[in-house]
């Protein structure tokens, strides 16, 4: 039996257990090429968080004016639609400026199958404002007169 044990301990080697020298270089190379190739992918995620981060204020800004306009909306007298689009436009061409810019202040409609279409003659009962910001970025909301 110990004849074998010793063959066995030939054939392996010296019998001592652990990593070859080329299997340490080859596994530290393997490392450093996935680390290369990850490291601009970490790069540029981190860029893309840092740009959104910095552009929230901005967004915010823009979600609180359209919250401002929906609270003026609610407290004044829902019922006259006419008067609120006049007051935004007043609003949009005040000196100074507001930090939005009014894209959009139409009377709109919606077919029976709830397509939003512009009529030839207004109704004047569903107002679509759009306000938009220095980033391009847009919001809309539907005023509708309180019936």
């Amino acid at each position: 039996m110990r004849l074998l044990n010793d063959k066995l301990k030939n054939a392996r080697g010296s019998g001592r257990s652990g990593f070859t020298l080329i299997e340490a270089i080859a596994t530290i190379l393997l490392s450093v090429v996935l680390i290369a190739l990850l490291l601009p992918l970490m790069g540029s995620g981190l860029k893309g968080s840092r740009r959104a981060l910095l552009g929230l204020p901005e967004t915010q800004a823009l979600r609180s004016e359209m919250d401002a306009l929906w609270h003026l909306y609610k407290t004044s007298d829902p019922f006259d639609l006419p008067a609120f689009s006049t007051q935004l436009a007043a609003a949009a061409a005040a000196d100074p400026p507001p930090p939005y810019q009014l894209l959009d202040n139409e009377w709109v409609e919606f077919s029976s199958s709830g397509v939003e279409f512009v009529p030839a003659v207004a109704t004047q009962r569903v107002l679509r404002v759009t306000l938009g910001n220095s980033k391009g970025e847009k919001i809309t909301a539907y005023f509708f007169a309180d019936q």
